[in-house]
């Protein structure tokens, strides 16, 4: 059985693409998501599900509103990332983009 290991974010919605990536490790058996509204609990779960499956959270047209708005930051773009590492089920460690 495969199992995660990090999730790296940076520049979808709340995680600043200025910022350094950030990284949320999950532990065996259970990892719990915790904190204020706003604090990014949702975008957490919307990235590993785009991550693993390629799909957009509901509503979303082209990734339109999940990647960070460049005008915020007075850029004309955004270079936005996901990554997931994971255990495969022989225990070794694989990488997603």
């Amino acid at each position: 059985m495969a199992s995660l290991q990090k999730l790296s974010i940076r520049g979808v919605r709340a995680f600043s693409p200025e910022d350094e990536e950030q990284v949320i490790e999950f532990y065996s058996p259970l990892t719990i998501i915790v904190g204020s509204n706003g604090c990014g609990k949702t975008t957490i779960i919307e990235s590993l599900k785009y991550v693993v499956t390629g799909s957009m959270p509901p509503g979303i047209k082209n990734g339109q509103a999940f990647v960070h708005d460049p005008r915020s930051c007075n850029q004309s773009s955004v270079k936005a990332n996901i990554k997931l590492r994971f255990n495969n089920k022989v225990g070794r460690g694989t990488a997603a983009p």
